[in-house]
């Protein structure tokens, strides 16, 4: 079949950049210095309908990912875990834009051109900007704490926010892959915290942007983040937002690795960003 773009669809790549206090490493003669990106989310959003959903990709998702020396010059192409492809890079503009790179490969040379990078430091900041992040539990969370059994409403301080968000149980393979599903509900008490202040107010979206600061790189424009303010009212973050990438978690020789299921990702490019030509 032949297909087109759809002219109503827009996208906007999601990063949570996690540095793990490393300058720099080579392998192969390829620096990585840019942090990876440990959380990766696809928003996708029809402009005439404000729908939108998110594509949660795992951080061990196995893709094509641009490597380059000191110098930012292309090296090769590795075949590797996606969250890396943030590490070739300056750690900003470059960084997201390999990431881009990497995430259009994987869904078939679907153009992403907007994104937006939140530092992980940035957590204990947004916390005290919003007077905490109100969580509510949609299953058991008590293996992190006690108290956040499925249905419980916490309203979490930065250090609470941050052990739920990094919290990993290194002796099961999918532990990196939960802790992205984590993630996503934590995407979605932010917007739904941040929605009606939003919709009263669209200009406060960008005092927040303002105070995240060095926190944040995103090549969305002013224009752009007023439209997406102005129209946030017409949005819900409902229980069918998030749309979790299928495909099989395998132990790789040190870490675990996460294929995904390219048929449904065929699929999921043909009925969400393109209509057939007749």
């Amino acid at each position: 079949n032949a297909y087109n773009y759809r002219d109503d669809m827009i996208s906007v790549l999601l990063m949570g950049v996690d540095y793990m206090s490393e300058k720099s490493h080579w392998k192969n003669g390829m620096i990585s210095n840019g942090g990876n990106s440990d959380v990766l989310a696809l928003v996708i959003l029809n402009t005439t309908t404000f729908d939108f959903s998110i594509l949660y990709i795992p951080r061990d998702t196995m893709a094509d990912v641009l490597a380059t020396d000191e110098a930012g010059n292309y090296i090769d192409t590795v075949y590797t875990n996606i969250s890396t492809a943030h590490s070739y890079g300056d750690g900003k503009e470059v960084s997201c834009e390999l990431t881009a790179d990497a995430v259009s490969r994987l869904l078939f040379s679907v153009p992403i051109t907007r994104y937006a990078a939140l530092k992980f430091d940035a957590i204990y900041k947004i916390s005290d900007i919003l007077g905490g992040l109100t969580i509510t539990f949609d299953k058991d969370y008590s293996n992190i704490n006690p108290s956040y059994t499925e249905g419980t409403t916490v309203t979490m301080s930065g250090w609470q926010l941050q052990r739920f968000i990094v919290y990993r149980d290194k002796s099961q393979t999918e532990s990196a892959y939960e802790r992205g599903v984590r993630d996503m509900l934590v995407l979605k008490a932010l917007f739904d915290q941040c929605k009606n202040k939003i919709a009263e107010e669209p200009t406060v979206v960008l005092d927040i942007m303002s105070e995240l600061g060095s926190y944040l790189t995103t090549n969305l424009d002013v224009r752009e983040i007023s439209y997406l303010a102005q129209n946030i009212g017409k949005m819900d973050f409902s229980s069918d937002t998030v749309i979790k990438l299928p495909g099989e978690v395998r132990m790789g020789e040190t870490y675990a690795e996460f294929y995904p299921d390219k048929d449904w990702l065929h699929d999921f490019v043909a009925n969400t960003f393109c209509e057939k030509i007749s």
